[in-house]
């Protein structure tokens, strides 16, 4: 029941009815449970568990964590060790989407409802930098003066919060329209951002101002990253979980391949570890951010980036290298887990930011002779549902099928 604890009387709106759950949403809490903090009403769109107290959530997200793996992946909990998980502060967000509905004076700016396509303010949301919270009613009223009617904006900043880009995408403008419309809201959104870019609906880019990648430094490192790119998104946890997937390469330094590499985050903590690192990276502006990340690297020598989806790369290399790591996005390793678990000689990682996924693909790297030597957990999206892991594995025997 969205916006309910466990344990707590609720008056509630029942939205879908199954033969296994009942689905729908609170409206008003009767007897409230100890680790609620908000009221229902005051909880931001975007922010699923915001009425949860952090500590108790984490505690929840690591019990559900288990269930998972034991109900879809039939892995025992026990298998998952101490499982410890690290906390974050509120304020993390490094990445951002807003939606936007209406213009001129009506526009609004904010995240949908749950499970509706209706804009609400996220203005009080706790996730956000305090900086970037006090920007949106500026950015609102920069925008609302356009007469423009963007329908999203994404955001991604450094991680001290102090510089920003932005990438807009108009909604349903007349053709004729779309370039006065994108250079207003490019011009608009410029005293605020340190690059904008502008697409129109159907994604091409049709205004572009400023600069077209932001300079983020994790433990040393800087990525060069632009708005459409993948990076991790808790300024907390970050420098956390690259030197955690760094230790759990284990040693001796070898080769390794970094699956859905990205800008290059693991490959940079794999570099410090002393291996040989392959990318594979099949998004082009991820691709193209890796190697102008690895124009400043004093190693790149070590890195090679090759600009591929996996099962491509797998398709055409029959390659096996010490190490894998893998960052897939929450679809996880469909169709490839046991290919690419194969390539590794000693040791998996797998870094997953969906339970459901990473529970389906376990049996199928045990399946290929791996076992579970480490797993941990990071709350690397407090105030939500969500939360990521990384498991380690070793090879224990080659394939048993």
């Amino acid at each position: 029941m969205a916006g309910a604890l466990p344990g707590e009387e609720v008056e509630a709106e029942v939205g879908e009815v199954r033969r296994s759950f009942w689905r729908g949403r609170t409206i008003a809490v009767l007897a409230a449970s100890r680790d609620r903090v908000l009221a229902p009403t005051d909880a931001c769109p975007g922010c699923d568990w915001g009425h949860f107290d952090l500590g108790a959530a984490r505690a929840a997200k690591r019990e559900l964590f288990l269930e998972t793996m034991q109900r879809i992946g039939k892995t025992p909990s026990e298998k998952f060790g101490e499982l410890p998980i690290a906390d974050s502060p509120p304020g993390y967000r490094v990445r951002n989407r807003f939606h936007l509905e209406g213009r001129g004076a009506e526009l609004m700016l904010g995240q949908y409802a749950g499970r509706t396509h209706r804009v609400e303010s996220v203005g009080a949301c706790r996730a956000l930098t305090p900086r970037t919270a006090a920007l949106l009613p500026l950015v609102r009223e920069a925008l609302a003066e356009t007469g423009a009617a963007p329908s999203e904006l994404a955001t991604i900043e450094d991680l001290a919060g102090e510089r920003r880009l932005a990438r807009a995408t108009l909604g349903d403008t007349a053709k004729r329209h779309v370039r006065k419309e994108a250079d207003a809201v490019a011009r608009a959104l410029a005293p605020f951002f340190a690059g904008v870019k502008v697409l129109d609906k159907d994604g091409r880019v049709v205004g572009e101002i400023g600069e077209p990648r932001l300079a983020i430094e994790v433990a040393s490192r800087i990525f060069r990253v632009s708005v459409d790119t993948f990076f991790q998104g808790n300024r907390h946890l970050a420098a956390r979980l690259f030197a955690d997937v760094g230790e759990a390469s284990g040693g001796p330094a070898g080769d390794a391949l970094d699956a859905f590499g990205g800008v290059g985050f693991f490959a940079a903590s794999l570099l410090e570890k002393g291996h040989s690192v392959v990318s594979v990276e099949g998004s082009p502006s991820a691709a193209r951010d890796a190697g102008k990340t690895r124009l400043g690297w004093a190693d790149a020598d070590r890195w090679k980036i090759v600009p591929s989806s996996v099962a491509g790369f797998l398709s055409s290399s029959p390659r096996r290298f010490d190490l894998v790591v893998a960052d897939p996005p929450r679809a996880g390793l469909v169709h490839i887990a046991r290919p690419l678990g194969e390539r590794a000689r000693r040791r998996f990682v797998y870094v997953s930011c969906e339970p459901t996924t990473l529970a389906r693909d376990l049996p199928e790297l045990v399946a290929e002779g791996f076992e579970i030597a480490d797993a941990r957990l990071y709350d690397l999206f407090p105030l939500t549902h969500r939360v990521e892991a990384v498991v380690t594995l070793v090879r224990v025997a080659r394939s048993r099928a």
